[in-house]
């Protein structure tokens, strides 16, 4: 696979169907694909770990 491409990675998972139809409800609720959706979330969830990581680090030089 070419990683440079983008949105060339895949991932597949199983949820619960009750967590399925809310997630479904909320994507249509949005006017959007649920990929788009999970998408989103996914990256919303990614970019907050890596600023508490970065805030983290910040405070281990600073107290250091």
């Amino acid at each position: 696979m070419n990683r440079e491409t983008p949105f060339a990675a895949r991932i597949a998972f199983r949820l619960p169907q009750s967590l399925y139809d809310k997630l479904e409800l909320w994507a249509d609720e949005e006017d959007r694909p649920l990929a788009n959706l999970i998408y989103t979330i996914v990256k919303q969830a990614v970019t907050e770990r890596e600023r508490e990581f970065t805030t983290t680090d910040l405070q281990k030089e600073m107290n250091g």
